[in-house]
């Protein structure tokens, strides 16, 4: 019986690969400190933004969905709310999905 080729084989990485994991792995390593900080202070601003977002809510199921969900611009995603708050007290849940 003949191999067979699969893209899925187990085994070692191709050279190329390792290749440019190293070189990637260096070039991190080598980032002054400060560029660390930096990634901190923005990993804050989606909580700021989440804030201000806009949620869309079905009104077949009455559920919301809020900004980056994948069923928030839905055909039947057509009720608007700028609060969560806002969602809650028109009767609508929070999706399961992406929890806003």
């Amino acid at each position: 019986m003949r191999p067979t080729l699969s893209l899925f084989r187990s085994g070692p990485c191709p050279l190329a690969v390792r290749a440019a994991a190293a070189v990637l792995l260096t070039l991190l390593l080598a980032l002054p400190p400060t560029l660390a900080l930096t990634v901190t202070v923005f990993s804050a601003l989606p909580t700021q933004a989440a804030q201000n977002a806009v949620y869309h809510g079905n009104v077949q199921s009455h559920i919301f969905h809020q900004q980056g969900c994948t069923y928030y611009a839905c055909k039947a995603c057509t009720a608007v709310f700028t609060t969560r708050k806002a969602a809650l007290d028109a009767g609508f849940r929070p999706c399961k999905v992406c929890k806003p």
